[in-house]
């Protein structure tokens, strides 16, 4: 399988190289971009005073995500590719049908946990590792990379919270976007999370703290943390 996982994007950086690595020299290639995770969203309790909360799409802030939809198609098909949003919220036959014949899937950043909610009722997690598997390249930035996590609530998740936080499991690691790069300071407060977590739960995984300008570049069995600045795994 071929990953690449970044923070906050590769295009127009000097990310751009490693990903086309995994790419190859071939050309005539389609993406398909996944926009979900960036769907405009609040989170608001299922009833007043409950704990459990439910997302509500905001239809009035849509203009802006069709102009960065339609400005984001663009820097693909700079680079010779055909272009396909598919969007989660679709039929799931249809979504399948058009993954099963691309050859890069991009997945944006946005709520994680809205994008694994639609992740699973669409049904993307019963097929994407065969996908990959047959030469299909994923990226994914941000909340796109942490979905093929086999976990998804590092940092926010608690013990008494329903929500779900068992991500599709593709990589048996933790990749974890850090916006704004990584210091000293942080990596400590985060292996302390990660001890807390190890105290309740079963939590095995390496964790790869990701800042931006970074990538997780997955090639088969070899795994890279490249990019610039600071790089922690713990």
């Amino acid at each position: 399988m071929r990953l690449f996982l970044t923070a906050n994007g590769f295009l127009n950086t000097p990310l751009e190289e490693d990903f086309s690595v995994l790419v190859g020299d071939r050309t005539d290639l389609k993406v398909a971009i996944i926009p979900t995770a960036g769907d405009p969203i609040e989170w608001v309790p299922e009833s007043e005073g409950s704990r459990v909360y439910k997302a509500k799409l905001l239809p009035e802030k849509n203009e802006e995500r069709i102009a960065w939809r339609e400005s984001y198609g663009r820097e693909w098909k700079k680079r010779g590719y055909n272009v396909a949003f598919v969007d989660l919220k679709e039929d799931s036959a249809a979504i399948k049908q058009k993954l099963e014949g691309v050859d890069v899937i991009d997945v944006g950043g946005g709520d994680v946990n809205w994008l694994l909610d639609w992740a699973k009722k669409s049904q993307l997690g019963e097929y994407l590792k065969d996908l990959l598997e047959k030469g299909v390249v994923y990226t994914g930035t941000s909340a796109g990379g942490m979905l093929v996590n086999p976990d998804i609530g590092f940092t926010w998740w608690e013990p008494e919270k329903p929500d779900d936080r068992v991500g599709l499991g593709i990589i048996d690691f933790m990749f974890q976007p850090l916006h704004g790069g990584n210091d000293e300071k942080k990596t400590k407060e985060l292996i302390e999370r990660k001890k807390y977590l190890q105290s309740i739960v079963d939590y095995p995984w390496k964790i790869y703290l990701v800042g931006d300008g970074q990538a997780i570049k997955v090639d088969g069995d070899n795994i890279e943390h490249i990019g610039l600045g600071v790089k922690a795994v713990i």
